[in-house]
């Protein structure tokens, strides 16, 4: 035990006497991602108020008196262009909509029968499918004459609100939150975790294998198990405070990232287990991370051969990330007994607010186990000369 404190002392001395290292590794992380995601949600904001805001232009041509009033408020309606300047208008983005209506319009569809085998009045409208703006106003208008012609035949309403107040859509502002969290944060978590780990693994490995600086160290008395055990425990620390800086970032810029959802995020919405999951799942992950770049790092000859290797695995745990955005509606625990997606799906499902007390519990079982089995393999490596010394 003593031998393994001695390593992780020197792990960490290593680490925080860097004032560059550490602060690369555990400030720029949370300060970039809160930036990056802060600065992404307000020219979103920025775009979607500037492409949707405001009332669209429309020219209408032959404005029939049954939907002057309708059309009226829902556009700044101009009659008074022909069809082909109005076009124009519409194709280089100086009004949304051109609506053509059929001349007499309202006595054409008053005397209109499907019986009589005539073509049913038609309505043309222009618009320009490269323009956010456009486009909402064409789903504007198609909807405004879909409702009148359904008024035409009416039988009976759906959802029709009585009063302004009448609400359909029973999710509350929370729920909504949680639901988009449940689909953004475990596949970037889980990604801020993995970079953490790769950020510190190589360099302590697979840097010192390619420095000579651990030949050294293993020729000593010490025992290369203990060797592998400190650095695992050492990296899994400072992995762990390296994901909870950038998890820290993302959090902070969650709410103006996401827009009108983020007036449901607080952190009022987690209780204690809630967070306590969370952080059990966090760290048995970073304990999976750290012990498997390590051994890539033990097998690679150099920092660089290192962080190539890695790239496949880093692949893995982006898939697994996405993947369980789809995994929401599944209960079975076998999901749990998966490394890695357990993790995704544990952080899902809290996010959501369904967790499993059971999933929880295995998928730190399992995450940990699958560590010490890894832990295991890497003091068999460090127990060989061929790899350990590249011969």
């Amino acid at each position: 035990m003593k031998t393994v404190l001695t390593i992780i002392k020197k792990e960490f001395a290593r680490f925080f006497k860097d004032t560059r290292l550490w602060i690369t590794a555990l400030i720029l992380p949370g300060l970039l991602i809160f930036a990056m995601y802060s600065l992404m949600g307000t020219i979103i904001a920025d775009i979607e108020e500037k492409e949707t805001g405001g009332t669209s232009t429309a020219y209408v041509l032959n404005m029939p008196q049954s939907l002057s009033q309708s059309l009226g408020s829902a556009f700044t309606v101009n009659g008074d262009i022909t069809e082909a300047d109005a076009q124009a208008a519409v194709r280089e983005g100086r009004a949304e909509l051109l609506i053509v209506f059929p001349q007499d319009f309202d006595e054409a569809i008053k005397d209109y029968s499907p019986s009589l085998g005539t073509p049913a009045p038609n309505v043309r409208i222009y618009y320009n499918s490269a323009e956010t703006k456009s486009l909402t106003a064409y789903s504007t208008a198609t909807a405004l004459l879909s409702a009148y012609e359904e008024t035409l035949a009416n039988k009976f309403d759906v959802n029709r609100p009585a009063t302004e107040n009448d609400l359909f859509d029973l999710a509350d502002a929370q729920s909504t939150a949680r639901t988009a969290l449940a689909m953004v944060v475990p596949m970037v978590l889980l990604m801020l975790l993995f970079s953490g780990c790769m950020s510190v693994a190589p360099e302590s490995i697979a840097g010192e294998k390619e420095r000579g600086t651990i030949a050294t160290l293993l020729v000593t008395p010490v025992k290369r198990g203990s060797v592998a055990i400190g650095k695992i425990l050492a990296l899994s620390a400072i992995a762990l405070l390296s994901g909870l800086s950038s998890a820290l970032g993302l959090v902070l810029s969650l709410p103006k990232l996401m827009g009108s959802a983020g007036g449901g995020l607080t952190l009022s919405m987690f209780g204690f287990g809630d967070i306590v999951a969370i952080l059990a799942v966090i760290l048995s992950t970073v304990l999976i991370f750290v012990t498997l770049i390590s051994i890539i790092s033990a097998y690679a000859k150099s920092v660089k051969e290192a962080s190539g290797l890695v790239v496949p695995l880093m692949i893995i745990v982006l898939l697994c990330g996405v993947f369980s955005m789809f995994a929401g509606g599944l209960t079975s625990l076998g999901l749990y007994f998966i490394p890695v997606f357990n993790s995704a799906t544990v952080i899902s499902s809290v996010m959501s607010g369904a967790m499993s007390a059971a999933g929880v519990a295995i998928t730190v079982c399992v995450n940990v186990a699958v560590a010490a089995l890894l832990v295991f393999v890497l003091t068999l490596m460090f127990k060989s000369e061929k790899i350990m010394f590249n011969k």
